[in-house]
């Protein structure tokens, strides 16, 4: 506590103690052209600001005796639907070059130590990580862990299920590599395919350097141009909402921080070090990458190398 008067120090944690349980109503909020999230948050207005924060949990709470809800979630316990899980993420490369991913380390950190050791890593030495490595990392996050047989109307079917967990085993999640520096890969763009347990190439030498620009953090901050790896999360939303509506976007974002979650605990097992990264810029990657930005939306960065 060092020298600061015990009275400052009261007072600091009153203050604290204030803004995080009242929101006064002040009308001088309306007058005000620059409002930042903190006046925003703290201070209620009597106009109708936008509070889209709000408006997404009001918006996505279950209701009791939703039929229409309880109607589409009853559609997936057909045969049809059945058979359209079973060929979730089967495509073919479709003319991209594919890479194998070769045998990855095995994890033999315990648990309950990885998770205690686990924190934001944000400054990295700018050597390469190999190949092998990057392999766990990415199996850790989304690789198919089992298989179950299911019958249907029209025979058996296979169910594959996979590291992270998924609302209705939807899977609207992909996992999307950045590779900066990775021995044995070449820079550029990939998108993991869990059924063929490989990668995808989306993009080349350009456009992983137009993915780094869409990044707004300083390099004081963190040092990505020293970075090993960018995993992006990219989200098909519709693919849970046409089963659980509104709601359904909640599962995706849930499904999203469990990837991450994983790709975290296994990079701190591996020696290595992460950090989430919000400062991006959305729609520069969604240009970057080809999305739409709706059907096909960035939902998470992180930022991966060999801890500085």
């Amino acid at each position: 506590m060092g020298t600061e008067p015990v009275a400052a120090i009261d007072a600091e944690r009153a203050a604290g103690a204030y803004a995080n349980a009242f929101k006064p109503l002040d009308p001088r909020i309306e007058s005000t052209g620059f409002r930042a999230h903190v006046l925003r948050d703290s201070a209620l207005g009597p106009a109708a600001d936008a509070r889209l924060g709000e408006d997404f949990l009001l918006n996505t709470r279950y209701i009791r005796e939703d039929r229409e809800t309880e109607t589409s979630i009853e559609a997936y316990f057909t045969g049809a639907a059945v058979a359209m899980l079973a060929e979730l993420d089967g495509d073919e490369p479709a003319g991209l070059a594919e890479f194998e991913l070769p045998d990855g380390v095995r994890l033999r950190f315990e648990l309950g130590h990885a998770l205690a050791r686990r924190g934001s890593g944000r400054i990295y030495t700018g050597d390469p990580i190999e190949i092998a490595y990057l392999a766990t990392i990415i199996r850790s996050g989304a690789s198919i862990t089992r298989e179950a047989q299911v019958e249907s109307s029209a025979g058996a079917r296979t169910l594959r299920f996979r590291t992270a967990p998924s609302g209705g085993g939807l899977y609207p999640v992909d996992l999307y590599v950045g590779a900066l520096n990775v021995s044995g890969l070449a820079r550029g763009v990939y998108r993991y395919q869990p059924r063929r347990d490989s990668l995808l190439q989306v993009g080349g030498e350009d456009t992983i350097e137009r993915l780094v620009g869409c990044f707004s953090v300083r390099e004081e901050v963190i040092t990505l141009q020293r970075a090993a790896t960018v995993a992006l999360l990219v989200a098909r939303p519709w693919r849970s909402m046409r089963k659980y509506g509104p709601r359904g976007l909640r599962y995706v974002l849930l499904e999203a921080g469990a990837i991450a979650q994983n790709i975290h605990l296994a990079t701190q097992a591996l020696g290595f070090a992460s950090v989430d990264c919000a400062s991006v810029v959305d729609d520069e990657v969604h240009e970057t990458l080809g999305l739409d930005g709706l059907y096909q939306t960035l939902v998470h960065a992180i930022i991966l190398g060999y801890a500085g």
